[in-house]
């Protein structure tokens, strides 16, 4: 009994010092979009394919929120005819450490699928 007290002990030692990555952001990523395409119909396009609900704060600049069991993610997109960011704005449930400017991996996985996306859609 002893010894599984010691491995459970361990393991939520572990578990709890687990270090998590610093906030991902694209800044400036400049993409060629494509004749008959726009870069704002790009992000909705990528948003709408990963369950991001997003809009237009104004123009140049849109909010895309995630919600995922329990969990959500809101960034800020801002935009022009070529080129894009994604900056964090806040978060549910994802562990985000302001001072060390980290937060759980998943976020990470979230906002660089989003980056892929609007690229390719860009593209299209």
């Amino acid at each position: 009994m002893k010894k599984y007290l010691f491995i459970l002990s361990v393991c939520l030692f572990a578990a709890a010092c687990r270090s998590y990555p610093a906030v991902y952001e694209v800044k400036d990523c400049f993409v060629t979009v494509s004749e008959g395409q726009t870069l704002r119909q790009a992000i909705f396009q990528a948003g709408k394919g990963r369950r991001w609900v997003m809009y237009e704060k104004e123009p140049g600049l849109i909010q895309a929120h995630l919600k995922v069991r329990g969990h959500e993610v809101v960034v800020n997109i801002p935009y022009t005819q070529d080129s894009f960011s994604i900056e964090y704005v806040s978060s549910e449930n994802m562990n985000y450490n302001p001072e060390k400017n980290r937060i759980h991996p998943k976020y990470t996985q979230w906002v660089r699928n989003l980056e892929v996306d609007i690229t390719r859609f860009a593209q299209r």
